[in-house]
């Protein structure tokens, strides 16, 4: 989600009606919680992120899934690179067939994401509607003794920023960067730029949230927590469908097959077209024919 931030501006004006709903169903949502569970408006926001991650658990999964989709493509886009690297149209070609037999969209986790802003900013519409709540609320060490001696760091009530919870969130926006970076379908040019990314990204959100209020932030430190857990179970016990590919020898290189034919043995070239194995000639694989 953090790559669309600076997109947030532009969602606002469009979707007003649509946040103010979202505000209003949130508060609700919140002042639920925090009367008959939790008594505490910080513990009320962490509920409140699992009860949104809940909701949005489809989409989550359609994301996650989508990602999945893309890293097993990973080393099956390398071997293409590698075959094109002077043709790009047919390495755009050849790209976009390989999404097509496999059924992945590329862009298919994109719409996840762009769906969950509205919801972002209707939670901060809901504690804006609560001034009076959070700026006499308190969490762990937001309104303690320590807060009041350092307020410059620490925030005095959940509706003043608080730096340490700001430094969690960049702490854990740096770790999601991380588990979600598909570093297999990138050189290594790429891969330099998204670590540089991921290591600008939560300094740049640090500064532009020094004002932000602290019970947003731990919303959002919450929400990301349970996302991040989300994305490493989805990816331990969801295994992708989209095998991964046999190990390109160099007899496949050369056009021929993986196993020879005759012994079923990994096969190695020997006298330019026999096996080593079992000393059979083997034939070269002839190319797929394309479909319209």
């Amino acid at each position: 989600m953090f790559h669309l931030i600076p997109l947030l501006a532009v969602f606002a004006n469009p979707f007003t009606d649509l946040i103010d709903l979202l505000g209003t169903g949130f508060n609700d949502v919140l002042q639920w919680i925090n009367t008959a569970v939790t008594h505490n408006y910080g513990w009320s926001m962490i509920v409140l992120a699992f009860v949104v991650n809940v909701l949005l658990v489809p989409l989550t999964l359609q994301r996650l899934r989508n990602m999945q989709e893309m890293q097993a493509l990973a080393p099956y886009l390398k071997r293409i690179q590698t075959k094109y690297k002077n043709d790009k149209q047919k390495l755009g070609e050849e790209t976009m067939k390989l999404y097509r037999e496999h059924g992945v969209n590329m862009f298919g986790g994109c719409l996840p994401t762009l769906l969950q802003m509205p919801v972002l900013f209707g939670v901060y519409n809901a504690i804006n509607r609560n001034n009076d709540n959070f700026q006499h609320a308190t969490w762990l060490w937001i309104g303690s003794s320590l807060s009041h001696s350092f307020p410059q760091i620490l925030a005095q009530n959940l509706y003043l920023p608080d730096m340490a919870l700001l430094l969690l969130y960049a702490v854990s926006m740096y770790f999601s960067v991380k588990l979600t970076t598909n570093a297999g379908m990138m050189d290594e040019q790429q891969q330099q730029m998204m670590n540089t990314q991921a290591m600008i990204m939560p300094v740049i959100l640090f500064w532009i949230g020094r004002t932000w209020h602290s019970a947003f932030i731990l919303y959002w430190l919450a929400y990301n927590v349970l996302s991040v857990a989300q994305t490493v179970l989805f990816m331990r016990w969801n295994p992708s469908r989209i095998p991964k590919p046999v190990e390109e020898t160099e007899a496949m290189k050369l056009g021929y097959p993986h196993d020879c034919p005759s012994c079923s043995e990994t096969l190695v070239l020997v006298n330019n077209n026999k096996c080593q194995k079992c000393g059979t000639k083997v034939k070269k694989m002839q190319p797929k024919a394309t479909t319209a």
